[in-house]
């Protein structure tokens, strides 16, 4: 038995016999524009929370002055959890580029994010303020984007089905 196939039977044993794969390439065609919507209302969320979440962070340390290590503030300070600085700052992640921070316990090398100091370079200001800056996505223009690629997502389940017709009866006289 093929992988997919055993997963398959898991994902329907849960599920059930809702959702069929067939040979059917208008099936395949509507699990890829589904696929399309999800990734867009995902992409969406990712943007909102860079712009809301962690740009109120970047915006509160260019506020403040925090640019140099000796101005360096805590989480408390500029108004952040700390559970939110763990999360944004862990591996290598886009906002671990733009700040840095200074340990009062210097002697471990994780970060300690109850005790860190952070700061923003001068040389990582820029993009901090590209890439964080106040965000110009409003609620309502979400809701409206998410609604108009929802039209466009419906419109495609009436519009592909004929267009394969047609290219078949086109393709099929030849």
């Amino acid at each position: 038995m093929d992988f997919f196939e055993a997963l398959w039977r898991d994902f329907t044993s849960l599920f059930g016999e809702r959702v069929q794969l067939g040979t059917n390439s208008v099936t395949t065609l509507n699990i890829i524009v589904w696929s399309l919507f999800i990734g867009f209302i995902i992409a969406i969320g990712v943007t909102l929370y860079n712009k809301i979440v962690l740009g109120k962070i970047i915006r509160a340390l260019i506020d403040k002055g925090a640019l140099t290590p000796g101005s360096a503030l805590s989480a408390d300070e500029i108004g952040a959890k700390t559970s939110v600085l763990r999360f944004a700052l862990r591996g290598k992640g886009s906002l671990g580029r733009v700040i840095l921070s200074v340990q009062n316990d210097a002697e471990n090398g994780e970060c300690d994010c109850e005790n860190a100091k952070y700061y923003i370079p001068n040389e990582n200001l820029h993009r901090a303020q590209v890439v964080y800056g106040k965000p110009e996505i409003g609620v309502f223009s979400v809701l409206l984007a998410i609604v108009a690629f929802l039209i466009v997502t419906l419109l495609a389940f009436l519009v592909i089905p004929e267009l394969m017709q047609l290219f078949s009866n086109i393709f099929g006289m030849m």
